[in-house]
């Protein structure tokens, strides 16, 4: 892997991680889409891996009180191991560029509908209920693509939790999906030595972004944050789409 592209990961990685300090998300959907025009979707999850494990276990022990009596994160995570396996299979095999496509509309979907009804949300037994089926879905789609954001980080979203919480329990869904996707991406030889320097390079600008988010977030209130989970779920959009775009003319 070239120095070029340890540079380019290491600040895709602190500007995810800076975004990441302030909501608690955006750390893979910041620096997946970005490496993976230059590297590829494989190679991207592995550079990223060890840097996102890193980043969501310090902050779900940063924000573990808000986890307390929450019955929704338990079913959501082990149904999403299950789904991170299935899904690390999958990348090997599947068509990125129609995948990409298809998450992108689901996520210009969400975007919209809370827009044009910000009132929407989850009831918490609804939640509850469904927490199993969109942990298995988010689960495959993180070890498909390495960005569960479509499908977890609406489900939690829809539940209009405030900061703590949502950081909480996007934490733990992104630590514990990556915890069953390290091996796997080694198993299928994805994850090598040269992404794994890379990813370990990048710590330092992972924990700088994660500082200087969690500075910034002192200025943001509920309003403010539930708008920029949005603004990072429009790029995360915006980049599937110019991949998938891509991927289609170039296979023409």
């Amino acid at each position: 892997m070239s120095w070029l592209t340890t540079i380019a990961a290491f600040l895709l990685l602190a500007t995810g991680a800076t975004v990441k300090g302030i909501i608690g998300i955006g750390l893979p959907m910041v620096a997946i889409p970005g490496l993976a025009l230059i590297i590829g979707l494989p190679q991207a999850l592995a550079v990223v891996s060890l840097p996102v494990l890193a980043a969501n276990l310090w902050q779900v022990w940063q924000f573990r009180d808000a986890g307390r009596g929450d019955r929704v994160i338990v079913p959501f995570i082990l149904a999403g191991g299950v789904g991170t396996a299935i899904g690390t299979l999958i990348l090997v095999s599947l068509p990125e560029a129609w995948l990409e496509l298809a998450l992108a509309a689901m996520l210009i979907a969400y975007i919209a509908l809370r827009l044009l009804s910000p009132e929407i949300s989850l009831s918490p037994g609804t939640a509850r209920r469904g927490a199993a089926p969109t942990g298995l879905a988010a689960g495959i789609l993180h070890g498909a693509t390495g960005i569960s954001g479509p499908i977890g980080i609406t489900f939690f979203h829809a539940q209009r939790p405030d900061r703590p919480r949502f950081i909480f329990a996007t934490g733990a869904m992104f630590a514990a999906f990556t915890l069953v996707q390290v091996p796997m991406l080694g198993a299928t030889g994805i994850l090598g030595w040269e992404a794994l320097t890379a990813g370990i390079v990048s710590l330092p600008a992972v924990a700088f972004g994660l500082w200087l988010g969690n500075r910034l977030a002192r200025r943001v209130d509920q309003r403010l944050f539930d708008r920029l989970v949005l603004v990072v779920l429009a790029w995360t959009a915006g980049a599937l789409l110019w991949r998938g775009i891509g991927g289609i003319l170039g296979a023409t």
